[in-house]
């Protein structure tokens, strides 16, 4: 199934604006029936998460989404994205792997002086292996992602600004069938981050103007990036109505940039929200 995950439209909008993640999208309804082939309606997101990593200082989002699910016979929208477009086989799965930051202003007080920061977005291509058989009701895979970061200025017109690389390895175990009865799903995500020179400079950097006696001249360097562990849990309401809550756990202790004077904290979290409310259905079914 399903529609466009609570991660795609978190990461694609709030870095155009943002963020990642993960999140299962609203498939509450059992694989076995037939179902619309298109569905929309609209998302209601609320999210608070840290400026970026390694930042102790937080903001908070939250804005309505419109949402379209689509089922063909040869593409269809799940709660990973768009599928049967790419590379599969029984234990392997390429897809499209996207995330981001949302911008950074310059009343962040690490950054005093410095002007605020463009929003990111990362996108690239990703590799999952699935330990058994991909089922819609329950998957566990390791997924390598690798992504090019671009920033985003709209003063005059779009600017678009490449910004390095960014990779990540997560473990993910998804499942409907557990708790099926109440209509519930879940999703646990756990793995390392790595980033190039180029990417942790666009964070961490210090140039020598912006050096003050209490902030010290920084050079991005390339490496680990933190370890994170997420969750989500998606409970359907009624045959309308969906609500989803997500949350983030990240450790950036030894990570490349832990040095730079930008860094105030090793723990961050990202904790979130969804609210789907679904208007309108195809009478034609697909199963």
């Amino acid at each position: 199934m399903v529609m466009f995950p609570f991660s795609f439209c978190f990461n694609a909008l709030l870095s155009i604006f943002f963020l990642t993640s993960a999140c299962p999208a609203a498939e509450a309804i059992p694989i076995e029936e037939k179902l619309p082939l298109y569905e929309y309606g609209v998302v209601a997101i609320a999210a608070r998460l840290p400026h970026y990593r390694g930042s102790d200082e937080y903001s908070s989002y939250a804005f309505p989404l419109p949402y379209f699910i689509y089922r063909g016979k040869r593409i269809k929208a799940n709660r990973d994205g768009v599928r049967g477009i790419f590379w599969r086989s029984k234990h392997f799965e390429t897809d499209l792997s996207m995330s981001g930051n949302p911008p950074v202003s310059d009343d962040n007080e690490a950054r005093s002086g410095m002007g605020e920061l463009d929003g990111l977005v990362e996108i690239g291509p990703a590799l999952r292996y699935y330990f058994y058989e991909y089922s819609e009701r329950e998957s566990f895979f390791l997924q390598w992602n690798i992504r090019a970061g671009f920033s985003f200025a709209f003063d005059g017109g779009m600017d678009v600004t490449y910004q390095g690389l960014i990779s990540d390895w997560a473990l993910v175990y998804r499942n409907a069938s557990l708790f099926r009865d109440e209509n519930i799903r879940f999703q646990l995500n756990t793995g390392p981050q790595f980033g190039d020179n180029e990417f942790h400079s666009y964070f961490y950097e210090v140039a020598p103007q912006y050096v003050t006696e209490t902030r010290s001249q920084y050079n991005g360097e390339a490496g680990y990036a933190g370890w994170q562990v997420s969750g989500s849990i998606l409970k359907q309401l009624t045959a309308k109505f969906w609500i989803s809550l997500y949350g983030r756990y990240m450790n950036s202790s030894g990570a490349a940039f832990e040095d730079s004077p930008l860094v105030e904290t090793t723990n961050n979290y990202v904790i979130g929200t969804l609210f789907l409310w679904k208007f309108g259905e195809s009478e034609q079914l697909e199963r």
